[in-house]
């Protein structure tokens, strides 16, 4: 029996997650730093799979870590390592520039949103980067918009300045102006981030005619919109679920 295996590399992060029947049976988290662990559990799932029942899904965004882990891969697992937008296709329907290459973190996310829901719906993927996406009705990933996630901001606004401190995120309580210049700070990255998400969602329901459920996912979803009125529901790794989508699919199509 074939045992496929879903690797999602990013930037700070790499997710490992087994697939049973198309759906994730677990999803473990690594810092990337700790690549060689991620390997090592991969290992120990294929124990007992004979070498051609084995399957590693990749999908990265990160190519020089994304490199040095399918080497080792390759080396502690053998079997058939499929990149996912190379040898496998991100099942979702493309309204993109015919030249436009977009991150296949962005399709994959996309991809499991539209298999859940099977209508229009926003997609907010806060990591290192914050992507708002639009799939439509059709089940058609129309694009979107990227902007600094909370590292990206907290480094910048330190490196190019003279006085402001380099600082850990939390989210502020208490009043909405900051009284210190932490406070202030990070009150200014929560609005940012949050208030130009809340802002292309409207630009996009206003564009389609219609609201769209709003769907956050990504290491950062819960912390800046657990609470917020604007998103529907978080989804913890959205990214690896639309890899088994994209698992499930092909085997379905190739069963047919």
């Amino acid at each position: 029996m074939t045992l496929a295996v879903a690797v999602s590399v990013g930037n700070t992060s790499i997710n490992v997650s087994r697939l049973a029947d198309g759906t994730l049976e677990e999803v473990t988290h690594f810092d990337l730093v700790d690549d060689t662990k991620a390997v090592d559990l991969v290992a120990t799932w294929f124990d007992g799979i004979d070498e051609g029942d084995r399957v590693i899904l990749v999908a990265s965004v990160n190519p020089a870590a994304d490199e040095r882990l399918r080497d080792r891969l390759a080396t502690a697992v053998g079997g058939d390592i499929l990149e996912i937008e190379r040898d496998l296709a991100a099942p979702i329907g493309r309204g993109l520039d015919p030249e436009s290459i977009v991150g296949v973190d962005r399709l994959l996310a996309a991809a499991a949103a539209w298999d859940e829901l099977k209508q229009a719906c926003i997609v907010i993927d806060a990591g290192t980067a914050v992507t708002v996406d639009f799939v439509d009705g059709e089940g058609t990933f129309q694009g979107g918009a990227i902007l600094p996630g909370i590292t990206s901001m907290l480094e910048a606004v330190h490196r190019d300045t003279a006085l402001l401190p380099e600082i850990e995120f939390a989210v502020p309580e208490g009043d909405p102006w900051g009284r210190n210049t932490t406070t202030a700070i990070q009150r200014g990255v929560e609005a940012a981030i949050a208030g130009g998400a809340w802002k292309l969602v409207e630009r996009y329901a206003l564009h389609y005619g219609g609201f769209p459920l709003v769907v956050a996912t990504g290491g950062d979803a819960a912390t800046l919109f657990r609470d917020d009125e604007l998103v529907s529901r978080i989804v913890p790794d959205l990214v690896i679920r639309g890899m088994a989508v994209a698992w499930r699919t092909a085997t379905e199509e190739s069963d047919a």
